[in-house]
């Protein structure tokens, strides 16, 4: 088991006794990476594992939050996988906006 998987296993264990409960921030990751002497990169594997698993949810400038409420204690687990690129079309046919 690699080191941000056991982390992000001890993070999920606190959520899931409720320790850190639905909306709480987790520290953030300079805080664990100091708190738990291991490195940032770690901790932010760590926080995508668990983003990845709906356990937490990032908010651009502020942090990452506990996204599991009570009753979805036994939630399953979310597959994380890479993201593809959506193909967008580069004409529009603008008879169709106009009336």
């Amino acid at each position: 088991m690699k080191l941000y998987e056991k982390f992000a296993n001890d993070i999920e264990r606190l959520i899931r006794q409720r320790v850190y409960r639905h909306g709480d921030r987790v520290p953030s990751v300079r805080q664990a990476s100091q708190q738990h002497r291991i490195s940032i990169t770690t901790v932010l594997h760590a926080y995508l594992l668990l983003e990845s698993r709906g356990l937490l949810e990032s908010r651009p400038q502020s942090g990452y939050f506990v996204n599991l409420r009570h009753d979805d204690n036994h939630a399953p687990v979310r597959e994380l996988r890479p993201s593809k690129p959506i193909a967008i079309s580069s004409s529009v046919d603008m008879s169709r906006l106009v009336l």
